[in-house]
């Protein structure tokens, strides 16, 4: 009988992982290097910044920007968020998420939200979701998605994020954690309960999510 045995060595700047077949020293398994390229670390409030939507008038979503001081490949998004308990559960589990990096308007005070994303990914399920424990009274989840395709991001451009949970229930109520780390302001799509589209970049704070790169390392057998 096979074990399979999951193991990651941690250095600084960077974790080795890999999967080994323990009772079978004939197979192979490739170590890949994951690095932080850029982290917005989430705060401990509980606080949530809706992004969700449903197809209703409550529908929310928000972008923040970030910024390489080098072209680096982006391979690797993660983030942290949960379900307002204001709302009881109405919005139901997340059952995909959205996520997007789109280009500035020139300047790079905001995202290009009339062109279409630079890349944008389906999750096809919740990513993840995993419990890293309840803050100020709210359960929070950290997720992680790993691109199909790394997104080749230029050195010194301003980019914008964007993770969107589909929900399936009455209101959305996913949202994403506020961050530290960024510009302090982060931009915003809502309805405001009658069917108009509104957009507005609201300051005091950031949101909370980390980009990585990864590339293989060691090969062991």
């Amino acid at each position: 009988m096979l074990f399979v045995a999951v193991f990651m060595i941690c250095m600084v700047g960077a974790c080795y992982h890999a999967d080994s077949q323990a009772q079978d020293p004939t197979v192979a398994g490739a170590l890949s290097a994951t690095t932080v390229l850029y982290t917005q670390p989430p705060v401990t409030s509980g606080v949530l910044l809706q992004s969700s939507r449903n197809g209703s008038d409550y529908d929310q979503y928000v972008w923040d920007n970030f910024a390489l001081s080098s072209a680096q490949p982006v391979t690797e998004v993660r983030w942290r968020g949960g379900y307002n308990p204001a709302k009881f559960g109405y919005g139901g589990p997340v059952v995909n998420f959205t996520v997007a990096i789109y280009a500035s308007i020139p300047g790079g005070a905001q995202p290009d939200v009339i062109a279409h994303p630079l890349v944008q990914y389906q999750t096809e399920g919740n990513s993840g979701e995993t419990s890293a424990g309840t803050f100020g009274g709210t359960t929070l989840y950290d997720y992680a998605f790993i691109l199909p395709t790394a997104f080749q991001a230029a050195a010194v451009t301003t980019y914008w994020v964007q993770i969107e949970a589909l929900q399936k229930g009455i209101v959305p109520d996913w949202g994403i954690t506020p961050g530290t780390g960024g510009n302090g302001q982060y931009f915003r799509m809502y309805t405001g309960g009658v069917g108009d589209i509104h957009y507005d970049l609201v300051q005091g704070s950031d949101v909370a999510f980390t980009l990585l790169t990864s590339t293989p390392s060691l090969t062991v057998n």
